[in-house]
């Protein structure tokens, strides 16, 4: 009866926020209509738009390309929007078209025009329309950054990554820490790119894993981990695309610490591949990922966990339709198979995302997930918000509040994402992220990511 109450609750507030927000983007609706009378405020209004949405796709791709370093997959909660985005994109697209036919020799038009297909990965229709605005005005400096940037796209790439995570495990049952876990690693990679989605690259990572067992105060192993890495992606169709890695990953003892330890080594070979669909007003992926297992193995003789070096598969499709201006309905259903003595299960997913058009950069989300081997529900709710503090660096913030049917407990989840381009070919990538349990259970968990990527060649 708690979780129907609790999600009652959860569902009832945020059917009022969306309420609230609906009749306050009225206005900005009614606004802007009447404002396109008027070109050069329907220029401004473009302008704007165009900037959020250049904004979100680029932020989008940076965090969807850091959960596919630790996961192979991308949640509904980072996808979401992209039927929205394209559909204004394409939209503008048709606009900057026709206004072209009126205008052929306006070289502003052709810079935006640039910039749209440019932010929809089209490279080579982007480059003809900057070159085209320079043919008409050489002192176009929108036309000259694009450019810029597309053939810094097609360059060799060096990627420096790191990856932090301190998780702390809180059993219930005892009403104790049970064991603190840590890990690290470092991934080099270098990388030749041929534009947007067109890449082959090799890499070496080296990390480590610990966990102290909060019980006895010593430890429970001590692992190094290591791998090298092949990635590639490329487009198959206009709107179609795919990605793949394998890692061939390998475990020894770090020292002698560990209470558990490896007898010589053990390998996994772990990896994802991904299909990409993007449309008009609707986008679909298809997942496959070999990962290693995160969860420990419970040792109830000992009260032990010892490392699982099992490797968890997840296989299925997730896919989000814009039904509306600023709104998206998107669902998923995977497929997850363990290699330790832990039952398969199938974990459906729903969510509804809404954009505020009285506040751009923001959104908010309502989601509902189901484990069926678990009989788990869980409830979520979460709202983010981008903007650009200065020309160069880019944030987006995000908050998530989450509740757990089966440990009758609630998530409180922060994460920021900062996008700092640093010079023209230097950029770095920072995210950090802290979550906490509270009620009926009290885990939690702080990780932090950083990419430093530089383009040479």
């Amino acid at each position: 009866m708690k979780t129907t109450i609790a999600q009652s609750r959860l569902l009832t507030h945020f059917y009022w926020l969306i309420i609230f927000s609906w009749l306050t983007a009225l206005p900005v609706y009614a606004e802007t209509s009447v404002s396109q009378n008027n070109d050069t405020a329907s220029t401004e209004t473009e302008n704007s738009l165009m900037q959020q949405i250049k904004l979100f796709f680029h932020l989008g791709d940076t965090t969807n390309e850091l959960n596919m370093e630790e996961s192979g997959i991308n949640g509904l909660g980072d996808t979401a929007g992209q039927s929205v985005g394209r559909k204004q994109l394409l939209r503008l697209k048709e606009d900057y078209r026709k206004k072209i036919e009126n205008s052929p020799d306006n070289d502003g038009l052709w810079a935006g025009l640039g910039s749209i297909l440019e932010t929809l990965g089209n490279d080579d229709q982007a480059m003809a329309a900057y070159e085209k605005a320079i043919q008409l005005n050489p002192d176009n400096l929108p036309a000259r950054q694009g450019m810029s940037r597309i053939r810094s796209s097609r360059r060799v790439l060096a990627r420096v990554y790191y990856y932090f995570q301190h998780e702390k495990e809180y059993a219930p049952t005892i009403e104790h820490d049970l064991a603190t876990w840590e890990e690290q690693a470092v991934t080099a990679q270098v990388s030749k790119s041929w534009g947007h989605g067109k890449s082959i690259g090799i890499g070496w990572l080296e990390g480590t894993i610990y966990q102290k067992n909060e019980l006895y105060g010593d430890v429970d192993f001590s692992l190094k981990r290591q791998a090298p890495f092949f990635q590639f992606s490329w487009p198959l169709l206009d709107n179609l695309a795919m990605a793949l890695r394998i890692r061939d990953e390998k475990f020894t003892n770090n020292d002698n610490s560990g209470y558990y330890k490896v007898n010589g080594s053990e390998h996994i070979m772990t990896g994802y591949l991904a299909l990409s669909y993007r449309g008009s007003g609707f986008w679909a992926d298809m997942n496959y990922s070999r990962e290693r297992e995160p969860d420990p193995v419970y040792d109830t003789a000992d009260q032990r966990s010892a490392l699982n070096i099992e490797v968890k598969q997840l296989s299925g499709i997730s896919g989000g339709y814009g039904f509306a201006d600023n709104w998206e309905i998107g669902s998923s259903l995977y497929y997850e198979q363990y290699g330790s003595t832990r039952k398969d299960q199938w974990n459906p997913n729903i969510q509804l995302s809404h954009w505020f058009s009285g506040l751009p950069g923001a959104r908010i989300s309502l989601g509902y997930g189901y484990y069926t081997d678990e009989h788990e529900n869980i409830v979520n709710m979460t709202s983010s918000y981008q903007w650009n503090p200065l020309e160069r660096l880019q944030l987006r913030v995000e908050y998530q509040l989450e509740y757990s049917g089966n440990e009758d407990s609630w998530l409180n989840q922060g994460d920021i994402v900062m996008s700092w381009k640093i010079v023209d070919r230097l950029s770095l990538v920072v995210r950090t992220d802290y979550s906490r349990e509270y009620g009926g259970d009290e885990d939690n968990n702080f990780y932090t990511q950083a990419s430093l990527n530089w383009a040479f060649f």
